[in-house]
C-alpha cells in the first residue's frame, strides 16, 4: 500500500475532493486478493482456530536447558525495549545456542506506548481505498480495525486511539482489549451482524480477513469502510504506520510513531548482534493447527523470512525458494533439516506440544527435532510487523540464544 505520488493526477481522474489520499491503485487489487486467497484461505487461519491442546499443566512447552545455559537473567518482566537492551548489554555469559535443548516460549510483550494522548484527528479525510472506492472519513469515535495479524489495533494504540477500538479479531490479543468484543468467527471470518451491532463509525480492514462480500455488506449498511493494502514487511513498518495514521487524520502522530518504531527497531537489531553466533543458526517457521493436515513451512511472502533474519538466523524456506505456505511433509523437512523451529504458541499447543509435534512425519529426524529445539512466539505478535516489532525481535532473540532457566512469564 503506498500513497500515490500522483495525487494531483488522481484528482483530475476522479474529480474527488481537494485532498485525496490514494491507498492503492485499483488495478492491483485483484492480484493482492489472489495472493491472500492462496495462503490465507487455505492455511493461515492463525490464532483462534487451535484444537487438540497439549497438557493443561504445561501446554506441552518446557523450558530450555543445555550446557552453558544462562541463569539469573530476568528479562521476562522488562517493561521497555531500553530495559531489555540494558539487560543484554550487561550479559556476560552467552551460551552456545547449539548446545541448548527444549522449548522456549516468549510470553511477555509490552503494549505499544502511545506517542500522543487525547489525539484530535484532522477531519474529514478523503481517500481512494485499496478496492478503488472513494471514501470520506468524518468520524473516528468508534473504530473497528480488522486484520489477520492484529497490526492495526497495535498501531492505533500507538496513535493514542486505543479507547476508540470497539471490536477486534482474535489476533488483537492485547490485554487492554481483552474485554473488547470479537467480531470474527472461526478465526478471521467477519461476522457482519456482530459488526453492525456495535454501530461503528469507521471500519479499517484488508483482505487478510473477509470474505469480500462481508466487507461489502458492512459498506452497504452505511458504515464508512476503508480497505487497506499494507506491504507488511519489516522494511515497510514506517510506511504502513503512516498510511493508517493518515486514514484516521493523525499524520503528525503517525510520523512520530513511525520514527519511534524505526529507532527502537534499529537499536534492538543492533543489540541482537551480540547474541548471534559466528555460525548463524538455520531456522524454519512451522505453522500448525491441530493434529491434522494444517501443517506448513512458511515461505516467500509470509513474513517468516523477515522474522528469522531479524534475529540473525538463516531462513531455510527462503534459501530453498519455498512458497508462502508449503506442506511440512517428511521429505521437505529432511531437505531443510533446520537447527531450530520457530512456531506460534497456540499452534504448538494445538498439535500436542513438543511431544505431539515430534510424532509428525519427519520432525523427529531433523536436528531441531532431535534437540527438541523450538522457539514459540505469541500468535498475535509473531508476524504482525507493527510498531513493537523491535521488542518482538529482541525477545525472540533472547529466547533463542540466551533463554532463562525457567520459561518466560
Amino acid at each position: 500500500m503506498t500513497i500515490a505520488a500522483d495525487v494531483r493526477e488522481k484528482k483530475k481522474q476522479t474529480g474527488f475532493g481537494h485532498n485525496v489520499l490514494t491507498l492503492s491503485r485499483p488495478k492491483l487489487v485483484k492480484k493482492a486478493r489472489a495472493l491472500i486467497g492462496v495462503a490465507v484461505a487455505a492455511t493461515l487461519v492463525l490464532s483462534g482456530c487451535s484444537s487438540d491442546p497439549g497438557s493443561p499443566a504445561d501446554n506441552g512447552i518446557a523450558p530450555s536447558t543445555g550446557t552453558g545455559a544462562t541463569g539469573g537473567l530476568d528479562y521476562a518482566n522488562a517493561t521497555s525495549d531500553a530495559e531489555l537492551r540494558e539487560i543484554l548489554t550487561n550479559l556476560s555469559d552467552v551460551p552456545d545456542p547449539y548446545t541448548l535443548t527444549g522449548v522456549t516460549e516468549v510470553k511477555r510483550m509490552n503494549e505499544v506506548t502511545p506517542v500522543v494522548t487525547d489525539p484530535t484527528p484532522q477531519m474529514p479525510v478523503e481517500l481512494i481505498d485499496a478496492d478503488g472506492y472513494e471514501v470520506t472519513v468524518t468520524d473516528t469515535s468508534r473504530i473497528l480495525a480488522l486484520d489477520l495479524f492484529g497490526t492495526y489495533t497495535k498501531t492505533l494504540a500507538g496513535l493514542g486511539m486505543r479507547d476508540r477500538i470497539i471490536g477486534r479479531t482474535v489476533s488483537s490479543d492485547e490485554p487492554s482489549l481483552k474485554d473488547v468484543p470479537l467480531v470474527t468467527k472461526g478465526g478471521h471470518t467477519i461476522n457482519v451482524e456482530a459488526v453492525l451491532s456495535l454501530k461503528p463509525t469507521l471500519m479499517i480492514v484488508d483482505h487478510s480477513v473477509g470474505p469480500a462480500n462481508a466487507i461489502n455488506q458492512v459498506r452497504d449498511a452505511g458504515v464508512t469502510v476503508v480497505v487497506m493494502e499494507p506491504k507488511h514487511t519489516i522494511d515497510s513498518i514506517g510506511e504502513d504506520i503512516m498510511n493508517l495514521a493518515m486514514v484516521v487524520g493523525l499524520p503528525q502522530a503517525g510520523k512520530k510513531l513511525a520514527e519511534q518504531a524505526q529507532k527502537d527497531l534499529d537499536a534492538d537489531r543492533e543489540a541482537i548482534t551480540k547474541l548471534v553466533p559466528d555460525k548463524p543458526m538455520r531456522m524454519a517457521f512451522l505453522y500448525a493447527r491441530g493434529t491434522g493436515g494444517v501443517f506448513y513451512i512458511l515461505g516467500e511472502g509470509s513474513g517468516a523470512q523477515d522474522l528469522i533474519e531479524g534475529i540473525g538466523g538463516i531462513d531455510l524456506a527462503a534459501e530453498n525458494n519455498l512458497a508462502k505456505a508449503s506442506p511440512a511433509n517428511a521429505e521437505a523437512l529432511a531437505k531443510l533439516d533446520p537447527d531450530v523451529f520457530i512456531m506460534m504458541t497456540e499452534g504448538l499447543k494445538s498439535t500436542g506440544g513438543i511431544d505431539g509435534l515430534l510424532k509428525r512425519p519427519g520432525v523427529a529426524q531433523t536436528t531441531a527435532g532431535k534437540m527438541r529445539r523450538i522457539v514459540a512466539i505469541p500468535d498475535g505478535q509473531s508476524l504482525a510487523f507493527g510498531p513493537d516489532t523491535g521488542e518482538l525481535l529482541l525477545r525472540a532473540a533472547m529466547a533463542m540464544y540466551a533463554p532463562q532457566d525457567k520459561q518466560e512469564q
